[in-house]
Order: C-alpha cells, then structure tokens, then sequence
C-alpha cells in the first residue's frame, strides 16, 4: 500500500538515496549508482527542470556536447536498466523499505514515495532471486542497445548470484589464466570496436549525411522489418554496428569476470580508445581493419590479423619477409558447411611506477566474428587453460599469443580448439 501523507522529508530521502547507493544490488553498476544520485540530487536541490536526456548524457554519461540524440538512445536505456535495478531492490533485498525511489517512465524525474508493508506480510530474511524477462526493443539498431543485451545475457547470471549470496568460485586455473584481469578491486574495462556502417530505415531527418536507398536493397530491408507501400527508405553512415558474435564474447567474459568478484564497464572503443586501456586491466575486441586500437597494438607482437593480395583475411607472422608470413586464410562462406577460420588472443603486461600489474587482453580473428568468440570461449575454459598451462611449460608468462581454430557453419561457432602459440619477448 503506497500512500502520500505524511510528505517526505529531506532526510528521509536521502537516507533511502544512500540505501540503495549503498546496496548489494547496486554494487556492480557505478554507471547506475551515479546515474541515480545525479538525478536525486536534482530533485533535492529543486532544479527537476534541467533534467533533459541531453542534460543526463552529457553530465552523467560522459557523451560529447555536440551529441545526436536521435542516434544515441543511451540516456533511455539506462533508465529502463535503472528502473529494473530499483524494482529488483525494493522485491528482493529490502522488500520492508519504508521510502522508495521511483522514476516514472517517459521521465528521469525521481519521487520519494511512503510505502507501508501490510501486516499479513512480514519482512522477508531470505532476498528473492529477481529476473527481468526481457527489455522492450527499440526499433533502431544502436550502440547501447547492444549494451543492454548484454547486460541481460550477463547482468542476470550476476543477479542470480549476487542476490542468493552463494557465488561459485572460479577454478583456480582460470584466476591464474586470468592474472590482473581477474583482480576484484577495481571494474575491468572491456572496449569493443564498431563496425562503419550504413544504417537503413524510413524516417531519417533530413541532413546532409542522408542519402535515398537503391531500389536494390528494399527486397532485403523487408525480409523482415514492415514497411508501408510507397514509404521511402534512406540511409546514413553510421558507427554503432556490433556483430552478434562479438557481444557473445563479452557477454561471455562480463559473467567470468563476475565470478571473480570483480565489476566491469563495457564501451565502443569510440569511447575508449588505446589511451583508456593505459595502466588498467582492460580487454580490447576488434580486428585490425574495424579498430586502430587493434591496429597499434598487434604491430608490437609477433602475430597479426591482416589481408593477401586477394584480399582475404589472413593470420600473419610479421616476424617473416612481406609476402612470406601468411599462416591462415580465412574460408569464406555461408552455406551449411563447417568451416575454419582462426581466433588470435594476445596477452600483453605491463607494471606501472608502483610496481602494480596491469594487463590487456587483445581478441581478433580472421573473417567472422565467430573467432573472436570462440577465442573467448578459449580463454574462460578451465580445461583449455589447463591444458594451455601444460604447453607454455607450466607456467604462463606475461607475453603470448595463441591461435584458436574455430569451426562454423552459416557464420555460427560450433567448434574451437588450440591451434598454436607464441612467446612474446617485450623486453
């Protein structure tokens, strides 16, 4: 029962803001804890006016002043995240909140409302395991919300366990494997390369990027998207495509890192760029042609991603004379046959003044993402890892590569194994 009276007063709203700031829940999402506290604070301070999604992108998300909100729907799907956060908090982990904190939807202006829990219902000892059963699309394909797949694919498997307070140890082999990526205290960043792309749809506003769509594509458009007879469809460059692959991998690596402990902040590399992996652990996903990340770092190591004269994507020794180090071609295709492509990972630390371990964990491959994500697969198996250990010579030093031969079929990873290694030698 939710009622009005008495109003709430100042205290009483920021001790619940602290509450919930301070709350297991919220733990792992210092991007939601600041988001929220902004928008507190702003209702504190009476000045609920200047809460815009320009405001919020800019203030909290860090996004740059000259921001198009029509191609960032960031600000929005944090506030969904955000609304999730506080309605699996209040159900699961303080269920007997006196004071709660709400964001009615179509706004980011918070309230502070009483709630009283009835007599029949006692205060809950045991928290109840919450799971969102799904986010509401939106109908264009952007950055963040490729953000918010992941943190459904990842974030539940961390609200599962971050509410039954029964976290499964990783084997030890992975905390090894792993070595200052998995440290719990500070949140790993995980940097992804997007794709320049053309984004096709009606309703572009008319600006001097927008160009009209050949007759051509329109078959392809409406394979499966609705389009009204005699709507016309245009397109514009855009850089906000990530394969599904490639947010499997890190999805894949959010949640091995969670069980570790540790927190973890996903961002295009637009966003975070090689300078943002400078004395942190950090993992980088992209290939070469897509990320000048990739491009910078892969020339101080042995093994690269790159193209023959034919123009095929191709695993390369530089250690070898221009022309000679080819070592794996891609095979293109997308008929149902299994088909190897190859994963590179590149494990690269360093010690900063203090003689603190950072490390920066390079994922790339040869023609379908797949490889990045089988490469990823590669590096959270337990008894890949082990048997990786065994061919390093018991030990796994600071710098190597490995390949990663994965096997696919119509794009999709169904196979990966090791393929080969090499020490790298940055002294």
């Amino acid at each position: 029962m939710v009622s009005s009276e008495p109003p709430v007063s100042e205290s009483e709203k920021r001790e619940a803001l602290e509450a919930v700031l301070g709350s297991a829940t919220f733990a792992r999402s210092a991007q939601l804890r600041a988001f929220l506290r902004h928008i507190c604070e702003m209702e504190l301070t009476g000045r609920t006016g200047e809460l815009t999604e320009y405001e919020i992108a800019v203030e909290v998300l860090g996004r740059r002043k000259d921001i198009d909100l029509s191609d960032d729907s960031s600000v929005r799907n944090r506030a969904y995240e955000l609304r999730q956060r506080l309605e699996k908090y209040y159900s699961s982990e303080q269920p007997a909140a006196l004071i709660r904190i709400e964001i009615p939807r179509g706004g980011y202006v918070p309230t502070f409302v009483r709630h009283t829990v009835p007599a029949q219902v006692p205060a809950l000892t045991t928290p109840l395991v919450v799971v969102d059963s799904g986010a509401k699309r939106d109908n264009r394909v952007r950055w963040m919300a490729a953000t918010l797949a992941l943190a459904l694919v990842s974030g539940t498997a961390g609200w599962l366990i971050g509410s039954s307070g029964q976290r499964p140890k990783p084997a030890p082999i992975l905390a090894e494997a792993w070595g200052p990526l998995a440290e719990p205290g500070s949140d790993l960043l995980i940097c992804i390369a997007t794709n320049l792309h053309m984004l096709v749809r009606p309703h572009i506003p008319q600006r001097a990027t927008r160009m009209d769509v050949p007759k051509d594509l329109y078959s392809q458009f409406t394979l499966t998207r609705p389009l009204a007879s005699g709507e016309t469809l245009y397109m514009e460059p855009a850089q906000i495509s990530v394969p599904l692959a490639e947010l499997a991998a890190a999805a894949g690596l959010a949640a091995t890192r969670t069980t570790f402990g540790g927190g973890y902040q996903i961002l295009p590399e637009a966003e975070a760029p090689l300078t943002a992996l400078l004395g942190r652990n950090g993992v980088l996903i992209g290939t070469p042609v897509n990320s000048l990340a990739a491009s910078v770092l892969l020339k101080s190591v042995p093994l690269t991603i790159g193209f023959t004269d034919k123009d095929e994507f191709a695993l390369i020794d530089q250690r070898k004379p221009p022309g000679e180090g080819v070592l794996y071609t891609a095979q293109p295709g997308i008929e149902p046959l299994a088909r190897p492509i190859y994963g590179l990972m590149t494990i690269l630390t360093s010690t900063d003044d203090s003689g603190k371990q950072h490390r920066t964990l390079q994922l790339t491959g040869t023609g379908s993402s797949a490889a990045i994500q089988g490469a990823v697969q590669f590096f959270c198996s337990a008894e890949h890892m082990r048997d990786l250990k065994r061919r390093l010579g018991g030990v796994f030093p600071p710098n190597y590569q490995v390949v990663i031969k994965c096997t696919t079929s119509k794009g999709r990873l169904i196979g990966y194994e090791y393929e080969r290694h090499v020490v790298v030698d940055k002294r």
